[in-house]
């Protein structure tokens, strides 16, 4: 069936956030990720799934990508997805190395439609109504996203007393 897709990116700067860490056990968002990601969206495990995880036992290189998402009403939902990569040293009893992650947020509308008539329907009921309403959304979205990433920071102690916020648009 064909759809009428609209999505945002959920941060402000035209890329999405992106964390380095260097120092004890980088990889210790991997025991956090579904606990940060579920208590900040309100969700349950269903909307939470661990894309991919991969670990080299030769040098303790890794990578791994999580996605969430949370329905807001019957045509959108926000979507986040953290995706980290580096080293943890092998035999290390510290277990230093480093880290990146990248967290990327979206918030999504489709409304299905079976001939042109509907589609321009969709379009006109979008554009005069529900606009409103999915700039709202979008705001909300922009506060989970910004929550995620504070508690992520924390996770690695890299935050200042100031929190980042989503800038109001």
């Amino acid at each position: 069936m064909p759809e009428l897709n609209y999505s945002d990116e959920l941060p402000h700067e035209t890329d999405n956030i992106v964390i380095s860490y260097k120092g004890k056990e980088p990889f210790r968002l991997r025991r956090h990720a579904e606990t940060i990601l579920r208590s900040t969206l309100e969700i349950d495990s269903p909307k939470f799934y661990l894309h991919y995880i991969a670990w080299d036992t030769t040098d303790g290189a890794f990578k791994a990508e999580w996605k969430a998402y949370k329905p807001w009403d019957r045509w959108t939902s926000i979507n986040i997805t953290v995706r980290t990569w580096g080293v943890q040293t092998l035999g290390d009893p510290e277990k230093n190395g480093w880290m990146k992650m990248k967290l990327l947020g979206t918030l999504d509308t489709k409304y299905e439609y079976t001939h042109s008539i509907q589609k321009s329907l969709w379009w006109s009921y979008n554009y005069l109504f529900y606009n409103k309403n999915r700039s709202n959304t979008f705001e909300e979205a922009r506060d989970y996203y910004y929550r995620i990433f504070n508690e992520i920071k924390k996770l690695y102690g890299i935050y200042r007393k100031e929190e980042a916020v989503a800038p109001k648009i």
